[in-house]
């Protein structure tokens, strides 16, 4: 089978006026894969979730800080009324959750990116749909899911920190859990000044050694006549 595709492309303002209109009239020609710019109301997150659970491939962009907050963000934009079924549809459509931070380099050449990844499985489905809880977060499932190809953000700013590839101190500024990443670390030997501890002590200069009275002893010996 061959690798060509044929891609339509609808501009903001030009083409559409709004992501939703353009995102349903992409529905009518029947496409395998759909890329929204940015899904920045609550028609188009509808859309965009009833393309995935039609077969679609739908890749997007959101403006927030982590994976968690990507579906906080998602479900927020519904009513409270709604937001169960919401998570629902969303833990059951969801393959992947990308996110990123470009974190200054050591030396100064410019960013890196620090990444996220977030995939579907049966734990962060729970989580996703019941909600977070404390043990029971998607950065505790992304923590411990090296297996299937996740890890947090902090796991990856760790790795850049002992590889040299950023500060260490510009890397706590950009840690989800700063906290937590300095005990993490706390093996390392970091480049930085050693703490000077000057105990000043009071020295008592020992008094000098009496000097012994010389006797006089003449350098010619005395001559005593006795009559």
């Amino acid at each position: 089978r061959h690798k060509k595709s044929t891609i339509h492309q609808r501009e903001l303002h030009s083409d559409t006026p709004n992501f939703s209109l353009a995102l349903r009239a992409a529905l009518r020609q029947a496409p395998k894969v759909i890329l929204v710019g940015e899904m920045r109301d609550k028609e188009t997150i509808e859309i965009a979730m009833e393309a995935a659970e039609t077969g679609h491939l739908v890749l997007s962009t959101l403006h927030t800080i982590d994976a968690s907050k990507t579906v906080e963000r998602i479900v927020g934009v519904f009513p409270l009324s709604e937001q169960h079924i919401i998570r629902n549809r969303l833990s059951r459509s969801f393959r992947w959750i990308i996110s990123q931070r470009l974190v200054p380099r050591k030396d100064g050449s410019g960013r890196v990116a620090a990444f996220e990844l977030l995939k579907s499985t049966l734990r962060t489905r729970e989580y996703m749909e019941k909600g977070e809880s404390e043990g029971k977060s998607l950065t505790d499932a992304m923590r411990d899911g090296n297996m299937d190809g996740m890890h947090c953000f902090d796991q990856t700013i760790e790795e850049m920190i002992r590889t040299g590839v950023i500060e260490f101190e510009t890397g706590i500024a950009y840690a989800t859990n700063p906290g937590n990443l300095r005990l993490e670390l706390s093996d390392m030997d970091r480049e930085a000044e050693p703490e000077t501890i000057i105990s000043k002590e009071t020295v008592v200069p020992k008094p000098a050694p009496a000097k012994k009275e010389e006797k006089h002893q003449p350098t010619e010996p005395e001559l005593i006549i006795e009559r």
